[in-house]
C-alpha cells in the first residue's frame, strides 16, 4: 500500500445505458447531471497515487432516475481522439 499523502480520488462510471461513455471518469457535478439523464449506472470511487500508480477502490454505488433508456448514439468525441492518438 502506498504511504504517500498525495492520493487522488477518481469516480469511474459504468453502465449499459451510458454507451460509449461507460468507463469514463466524471466529476461530482457531472454525476449530478448524469443522475437525471440516465436510468441506472454504477459509480466506482478509486483512490490513486499519481507517483507509483497504486490504486484502491473505496466505494461503489448506483445512480440514475430509474427510467430505462437506450444508450446514446455513438459520436466522435475529443476523448476518443485523445485515446486514438496514443
Amino acid at each position: 500500500m502506498c504511504k504517500k499523502n498525495a492520493l487522488v480520488e477518481l469516480r469511474y462510471t459504468f453502465g449499459e445505458q451510458l454507451g460509449q461513455y461507460s468507463g469514463r471518469i466524471k466529476t461530482p457535478r457531472e454525476l449530478e447531471e448524469m443522475e437525471r439523464e440516465f436510468g441506472e449506472f454504477r459509480v466506482y470511487i478509486v483512490e490513486v497515487c499519481p507517483d507509483c500508480s497504486w490504486n484502491h477502490m473505496c466505494a461503489s454505488f448506483v445512480l440514475g432516475d430509474g427510467t430505462e433508456r437506450k444508450a446514446p448514439r455513438k459520436t466522435r468525441t475529443l476523448e476518443d481522439d485523445d485515446y486514438a492518438a496514443r
